[in-house]
């Protein structure tokens, strides 16, 4: 069961309060690199901080928010729920990103719910802050139209992939972007960023199939499963399945 936000989200130690400690989470930001030192003390003065528990609803499906969230650790599932409470796991956002711009600078509705999967600590930026340093810095209004174009294309990436691409595709695509160099000897290691039932429905299928495609994978030598790590073993050919040219 989720927890409130409201109940559960601040932990009551001072740390909304501590705006050193919300200017060094807002530097290591993505969307907030690179402004100046005197906008991010600003920035870090108008917002507050959010610890929450796993299992926490940080903003659920159908409230407005009040700005943009960003990480500094933890991770937060943002998901669409049907009527019939099936989930379909949109994005999963990690440290030093962040979610919600659109619908804040929009002022609309959250289409999604944002839920943390793990204990998670949150800066909340209003809205206001956001649109100030967009009329005055036009280099971070650049950054912002960057963010929403790369989400635009990242999501139409999403439609095309679930419309013409069979499951054990997503797959190795998606194993393919989480790649990273394993060392020097020129291997590569993906880790899954949350448990199978959260990544399956990221990638639109059951917890069972997505057990049964990483056992296929396995069997054709293009990766080992050591639970949530996975060793790429043949990353071209992993690469060849994403492309149906196997």
């Amino acid at each position: 069961m989720h927890h409130s936000l409201q109940a559960r989200g601040n932990n009551g130690n001072g740390a909304s309060r501590n705006p050193r400690l919300l200017e060094g989470v807002l530097s290591n930001v993505v969307l907030f690199r690179g402004i100046a030192q005197r906008q991010l003390c600003d920035l870090a003065a108008r917002s507050r901080a959010l610890h929450c528990r796993r299992g926490t609803t940080i903003c659920p499906q159908g409230q407005c928010q009040p700005g943009l969230f960003a990480l500094a650790y933890g991770q937060v599932k943002l998901a669409f729920r049907g009527p019939d409470g099936d989930e379909r796991v949109l994005r999963i956002v990690g440290p030093a990103d962040s979610f919600g711009l659109a619908v804040a600078l929009l002022g609309r509705p959250l289409p999604y719910d944002a839920v943390a999967l793990d204990d998670t600590f949150l800066v909340m930026v209003p809205t206001g802050a956001v649109l100030a340093l967009v009329e005055n810095d036009p280099r971070f209004m650049r950054t912002v139209l960057n963010s929403l174009a790369e989400r635009t294309v990242a999501l139409l990436g999403e439609v095309e992939s679930g419309a013409l691409q069979c499951g054990v595709q997503r797959l190795a695509s998606y194993l393919d972007s989480l790649a990273v160099p394993n060392g020097h000897d020129g291997t590569f290691t993906a880790r899954l960023p949350a448990t199978k039932t959260v990544v399956a429905s990221r990638l639109g299928v059951k917890k069972e199939t997505l057990s049964r495609m990483l056992r296929e994978l396995a069997r054709k030598g293009l990766i080992a499963v050591e639970q949530r790590e996975i060793a790429i073993l043949d990353r071209l050919g992993l690469v060849a399945v994403a492309r149906q040219e196997t």
